[in-house]
């Protein structure tokens, strides 16, 4: 596979289906919209679709990558700004009174509001942040918190009807779709420590256990009389209906439309395609349109790291002489078999690979994910340092994105002597301008995740320990990245002056956390292959 190739994949990036009419956002230029395959022109990157009816949608727009989302309305192909204000709003649901959306309007955190003529009416209770909800023209169902969230049950109305709170663990909607009875509805509980997929009897206020695996459960809706599922074997999502559908790959986004399933899958050599299941599994969508490669499907390995059993993915050929970490962002996300196509140029260029689920990560239990509470940067990043000895090389680069990019500058300052080159992208390196300039969610999320304790943020905030980086270093950013600012990364830059140490870097305009526009995408995974093989 060369650079150019990427310009030819086109991934899936969202989609509804309407009894059997499907609208797509796919990376074309940047994230676009296409209906029925015709592309729908619009200003700014295509987040989320809803079709109503069969004629009109709801469609979520970021202008620039700030996360200011607006919502349009899409309309026997017109196209009409319906909610575009200096809010974030997203998850737009049409009601008899109005639109449901999630919203910052009260500039704190996400809660969810009903919309009507400029006008917004807050629904949700508390302080906690709206996760997501389901909606069936008489209940409202949503998930709030930052942990131990709770499920509430209210009308359209606002009037509470049910709290679903058990202590000590998080309650999150199965799906979007959650409903199986005009008064009940599937969500997942992690209160046994792997998350399971539990049905609540709203007029019962009954809770009654329906699904439960050995690994964890990821996703779940209602299917033909019982419930199709998801569930994470070390990064492999496995749908399940009765029998294993799918059993490769990451398989996520659940959707039912008539007779059929519908679903989101990647894997490693091949990326994010629609598919649908009835009778037997078929693809929508081409997303490779003819790039190919000799595409390496990761192996699922794992290590001890100071007493504690941790997973990874393992990319390798046999026979490399280097290697790379590769870490994943969250904390609360992990590795997953997905097309990497950075992590498949690293190994024609004869790295071998490997990514961590460090403690922290989702997809094995409550408990794993807990134990890096009060402690960023610490038992994780040990995490990170024993993978170095299962590549088994010794020139050794690393790299991350988000919080991966954030480990990567502890490992590169804590670790100096480890490291041939590291590439940070969209990180952040100082907990005291990172939990002051990013926006109000994740300033809640680091509250609770993270504390206050002046003394760990220091010694944890990579830019006090600049000085002791030894290895070349690049840093990628987006100029409005709302949750990794990019001055966290004019801050490496200005400190590595001032030491009269050499740095690159690329804060790429109009883009957020990630990048949306195609030339930017590529640019930034051929400087990151490039940067790492011509130092190690």
């Amino acid at each position: 596979m060369k650079y150019e190739d990427l310009f030819k994949i086109k991934p899936v990036l969202d989609y509804d289906v309407y009894n059997g009419k499907i609208a797509t956002i796919i990376r074309d230029e940047k994230p676009v919209l296409y209906v029925n395959k015709e592309k729908v022109q619009l200003e700014g990157y295509a987040k989320e679709v809803d079709w109503i009816n069969r004629n009109k949608m709801f469609i979520t727009v970021d202008p620039n990558g700030s996360e200011i989302r607006k919502i349009y309305l899409y309309d026997n192909g017109k196209i009409e700004k319906i909610i575009d204000n200096e809010f974030d709003n997203l998850s737009p649901r049409e009601t008899n009174e109005g639109i449901l959306v999630i919203s910052n309007y009260d500039k704190k955190t996400l809660h969810l509001y009903l919309y009507n003529e400029g006008k917004y009416i807050k629904l949700s209770k508390g302080e906690g942040p709206v996760n997501n909800y389901c909606f069936n023209g008489k209940y409202i169902v949503y998930s709030t918190g930052i942990y131990d969230n709770n499920i509430h049950v209210m009308d359209l109305s606002g009037n509470e009807i049910n709290v679903i709170n058990i202590p000590n663990s998080e309650q999150e909607l199965a799906n979007e779709n959650c409903f199986t009875s005009p008064s009940s509805f599937i969500f997942l509980s992690n209160h046994e420590d792997l998350s399971k997929v539990y049905e609540f009897n709203i007029l019962k206020g009954e809770i009654r256990k329906i699904r439960e695996s050995d690994y964890e459960i990821f996703e779940a809706i209602p299917y033909k009389g019982s419930i199709a599922y998801v569930e994470d074997r070390h990064g492999n999502f496995v749908l399940i209906h009765e029998k294993e559908i799918v059993n490769e790959g990451f398989t996520y986004s659940l959707k039912v439309d008539g007779d059929y399933i519908y679903f989101v899958n990647s894997k490693h050599d091949r990326s994010a395609d629609l598919y649908r299941y009835g009778k037997k599994v078929e693809r929508l969508t081409d997303s490779m349109n003819d790039a190919k490669g000799n595409f390496i499907k990761p192996k699922v390995v794992s290590y001890d790291s100071n007493g504690l059993r941790i997973y990874a993915l393992l990319y390798e050929k046999g026979g490399e002489d280097k290697g790379i970490v590769y870490i994943h962002g969250g904390p609360d996300w992990e590795c997953v078999n997905s097309f990497n196509p950075e992590i498949q140029f690293f190994m024609e260029r004869g790295f071998k690979v490997i990514c961590p689920n460090y403690r922290g990560s989702i997809g094995y239990g409550r408990r794993f994910n807990h134990l890096n509470d009060k402690d960023p940067g610490g038992g994780e990043l040990l995490d990170v340092i024993n993978s170095v000895k299962v590549l088994g090389v010794k020139k050794i680069a690393i790299t991350g994105a988000s919080y991966g990019g954030y480990l990567t500058m502890m490992a590169t300052t804590k670790f100096s002597d480890l490291w041939c080159s590291a590439v940070a992208v969209v990180p952040f390196v100082n907990w005291f301008t990172e939990k002051k300039l990013e926006r109000e969610i994740l300033q809640l999320y680091d509250e609770i995740k993270v504390g206050n304790d002046e003394n760990l943020l220091r010694d944890r905030s990579p830019i006090f320990f600049i000085d002791r980086i030894k290895t070349s270093l690049l840093l990628l950013a987006g100029e409005n990245d709302p949750r990794c600012p990019a001055e966290e990364t004019l801050q490496v830059v200005e400190e590595l002056r001032k030491l009269g140490r050499e740095v690159k870097y690329k804060i790429y305009k109009d883009e957020g956390h990630g990048f949306a526009k195609i030339e930017n995408y590529v640019d930034s995974i051929k400087e990151a292959v490039e940067f790492i093989t011509s130092h190690c």
